[in-house]
């Protein structure tokens, strides 16, 4: 499986989706990507099984398994932060806890379900901002990228706010994310894909 293509042509329909200001929510940026998978010539619509109940998480479910019976079985969670449709601020600091978790959890798949996990970001500015702020200290994870891998863990803890270090307590492991893809899209949106090494 290709997934630098599928990546690729994922961030291309994408962007026409934003740059056509087609209303757009999380569900609709799973879809985009199914429908830039089903591209790929190996990849049939049976391959693809949305909510599977986590297995090491009782309660969890992953957002996407592709290709659970054969020889590249692959994880994938979503999360696309935007703006609140008000303009009012949004608690910054807990989304970023809702994107640490979700990596959290993908490193928590056992390696027979999954051989690979890819974490799909997309934000608008104001979670771009946040996590390139050096303030925050999420600035190399956010733009992590190629061969280097950066390692998440209790070090996220020191001197972390508490509404940061509270919402990840929980879930917090020790694992290893490397940025595979990224692309700049319409309305001031991005896209970060990571895969997800557990430690």
């Amino acid at each position: 499986m290709n997934f630098e293509t599928v990546f690729k042509y994922f961030g291309s329909a994408l962007n026409e989706r934003l740059e056509r200001n087609v209303p757009t929510t999380e569900d609709s940026v799973r879809y985009t990507f199914f429908y830039a998978i089903l591209q790929e010539n190996s990849v049939s619509h049976t391959d693809i099984v949305l909510e599977y109940p986590h297995p090491a998480l009782s309660g969890a479910e992953i957002d996407t398994l592709i290709g659970l019976n054969t020889a590249w079985p692959t994880a994938l969670e979503f999360k696309f932060d935007r703006g609140n449709p008000g303009g009012t601020n949004q608690n910054r600091t807990q989304r970023a806890a809702a994107v640490l978790n979700d990596i959290f959890r993908l490193a928590r798949v056992p390696s027979n379900i999954a051989a690979r996990k890819f974490f799909i970001y997309v934000t608008d500015i104001e979670m771009a901002s946040y996590f390139s702020n050096p303030v925050n200290r999420l600035c190399e994870f956010y733009g992590v990228c190629g061969d280097i891998r950066f390692a998440l863990g209790q070090s996220l803890l020191n001197g972390a706010p508490k509404t940061l270090a509270g919402g990840i307590e929980r879930l917090l492991i020790d694992c290893q994310v490397a940025g595979i893809f990224s692309m700049e899209l319409a309305r001031k949106h991005a896209i970060r894909v990571f895969e997800v090494f557990a430690v």
